[in-house]
């Protein structure tokens, strides 16, 4: 309504919308009252003063720029005693002198080095036994989307089974367990 009033619609729009207006009462008083409120606050923004132009910014208060470098002086000279306060890595280096050759009577030739064999190395991967999985089993031929579980105890208590119920409160699908803990 308020873009009807403010001819922001286009003309078919318009047209429609003027159509309805005079056709529905409830549509009607509401655009009314709508229009009754828009000339209400039209009159009070009318009865405002006029505003004065503005013909300078207010200025800021300067700051000097004395401040800024004091600062940046003072995070430069905590940078540098950090770094001269930071631990330094040293790594003790011993070095040891070769001991002197023995005096041999007659050089003996050297013998070539043994070639060895990359090793082939198999590593055995034990086969882990598959786990057994309880499926439910569905008591009817609808999908299950969303349901509770519900630990039951058949033939007098004596055969503990988890039963799937629908929405709906009927029994959507059954599995048996070992025991009433929760093991399969």
């Amino acid at each position: 309504m308020r873009a009807y009033l403010d001819s922001e619609l286009p003309p078919g729009d318009m047209q429609r919308v003027a159509a309805h207006l005079k056709e529905c009462a409830v549509c009607g008083g509401a655009c009314a009252e709508l229009e009754a409120r828009v000339a209400r606050i039209s009159m009070l923004l009318g009865a405002l003063p006029e505003a004065e132009p503005l013909t300078q910014l207010p200025s800021l208060p300067r700051r000097s720029g004395a401040s800024w470098r004091w600062a940046a002086g003072a995070v430069a000279a905590a940078v540098v005693v950090a770094f001269l306060w930071m631990p330094k890595r040293t790594e003790n280096v011993v070095m040891a002198t070769p001991a002197p050759p023995a005096p041999q009577a007659r050089a003996a030739p050297v013998p070539p080095p043994a070639t060895v064999k990359p090793a082939i190395i198999r590593r055995v991967v034990p086969v882990k036994p598959k786990a057994q999985v309880d499926y439910y089993v569905k008591l009817d031929d609808e999908p299950i989307e969303t349901g509770i579980v519900v630990r039951v105890g058949l033939d007098g208590g004596q055969v503990p089974a988890d039963v799937i119920l629908g929405p709906d409160g009927r029994a959507r699908a059954i599995r048996l367990v070992n025991d009433f803990s929760g093991e399969r």
